[in-house]
């Protein structure tokens, strides 16, 4: 009782004491804005934090929403979480007076184990209700560009027409310049060589009183483009600018046991081939989508007699990659259409699992050291994987690692050990389909080439 008493009185004396310290508070003589972009590649995502509250987390090409402070100095910090880790740590910290009206952009740059940050600062803007323009900023945070020039132009305006909006180097910001609102192209050259193009954009229609700040990144292996350029406005909202050249794409996986060898056809009268002969546990190459393209219908192979099935799929995102796997019972198959997390991460190995196996309605998912056997007080990696769905990626550390799947909340092996040497920045897919044993279940290793 004595220790409870003690430590009642020790919390009531920090209390009496902040509420006295507030009044000595100084008084704010406005507010800032302060937002992050992580410009890492390879980058976890990254937890942003004024002082110890999070102001969210970004990953790679990401910007945070813009959010206003009092105009006081803060320390803004930037935490990750490390495989087999618990906890964050502290990568970064950015000790920043916030100015009345000001637009602060922290840049995250470098190693994600120290990373540099930089400073863009500009100015709110505040726009009248009458005005029809919008404001942009260009910036460059593609560290396998040289200097850039950036032209922001109608459609049908040829680059080197007008001068580039901006010519920048890495970690450089443009100053703002006022647009009308209309439609827009946007083109990236190498600086003073219209002959060289990194990107093209397709049209975007801008909406005017909109303070963008648009930032040509490196695209990664989720991207189709290998430049990505992606803005965030003063109001928060992301817009992504697509590189009319690079497509979507889509690949077709077949983890249906009963499904036989199938054809592809993007039309209803089977004249349209978009691939033939895709056997089970095997997998398409990446092929290019159009964006009229709403539904696939599936044949056997070399016939047009009968149309097994059918699968409609929404328009994807420009620029993405699209994962459909096939699965299902016999006469219940279907295509399940997902976006695939391809990139990797510097700091860990990922393991990604699609569950096709009718078999077995969930499983759980067991990481453990080579040639070491599950033990009995071993927790899963993974709990109770449904059918039909993706697992939740698996970061995990460097090593030589055995994968076992087993009956949900059972240690009942049903498939396993499959062996992945991890290393630092590699990526793996498993497919989970069913074996001619209904006890059991096999991982396919589908990892894009």
């Amino acid at each position: 009782m004595k220790r409870i008493l003690l430590l009642l009185a020790g919390i009531g004396t920090l209390l009496l004491g902040a509420c006295t310290n507030d009044s000595a508070l100084p008084n704010p003589t406005g507010k800032g804005a302060i937002r992050a972009i992580n410009a890492i590649k390879g980058s976890p995502e990254v937890a942003f934090l004024i002082e110890e509250r999070t102001l969210g987390g970004i990953g790679y090409k990401e910007s945070s929403a813009p959010a206003e402070y009092d105009d006081f100095s803060y320390n803004f910090n930037f935490d990750i979480v490390y495989p087999g880790e618990r906890s964050t740590t502290r990568v970064a910290t950015e000790t920043l007076k916030v100015e009345q009206n000001a637009d602060h952009i922290l840049l995250l740059t470098g190693d994600i184990n120290a990373p540099t940050v930089t400073v863009w600062n500009g100015t709110i803007r505040n726009f009248d209700e009458s005005e029809t323009v919008l404001e942009a900023r260009f910036a460059h945070a593609n560290t396998a560009l040289g200097d850039i020039d950036v032209y922001f132009e109608a459609p049908g305006t040829a680059p080197g027409t007008n001068p580039p909006a901006a010519t920048l180097s890495f970690g450089q910001i443009s100053d703002a310049a006022d647009f009308a609102e209309g439609g827009y192209v946007m083109t990236v050259t190498a600086a003073n060589d219209l002959d060289t193009v990194y990107f093209t954009s397709q049209e975007a229609n801008l909406l005017p009183r909109f303070a963008h700040v648009i930032t040509v990144y490196e695209g990664d292996e989720n991207d189709t483009a290998p430049v990505l350029v992606r803005s965030m406005t003063s109001a928060g909202n992301p817009l992504t600018l697509v590189d009319a050249n690079y497509p979507s794409q889509t690949r077709f996986v077949h983890g249906a046991g009963t499904l036989p060898i199938v054809d592809i056809y993007d039309d209803e009268m089977l004249t349209s081939l978009v691939y033939a002969g895709l056997d089970f546990k095997g997998t398409t190459p990446y092929i290019d989508v159009s964006p009229e393209i709403a539904v696939y219908y599936f044949t056997p192979a070399s016939s047009t007699a009968t149309i097994l099935f059918q699968q409609g799929v929404p328009t994807q995102l420009p620029g993405t990659y699209t994962h459909v796997y096939i699965a299902g019972e016999t006469d219940a198959w279907s295509g399940r259409r997902f976006r695939p997390a391809l990139a990797p991460t510097s700091i860990s190995a990922r393991i990604r699992l699609f569950h096709t196996s009718v078999n077995h309605n969930r499983f759980d998912v067991y990481i453990v050291d080579r040639d070491i056997p599950i033990a009995e007080n071993d927790l899963p990696s993974l709990r109770s994987i449904l059918f039909g769905f993706p697992a939740p990626i698996l970061n995990i550390d460097a090593g030589d690692r055995d994968v076992y799947l087993t009956v949900a909340s059972e240690k009942t092996v049903i498939a396993g050990p499959f062996q992945y040497d991890a290393t630092l920045g590699s990526s793996i897919e498993l497919l989970i389909v069913d074996t001619v044993d209904p006890a059991t279940a096999e991982m396919i290793d589908i990892t894009t080439p």
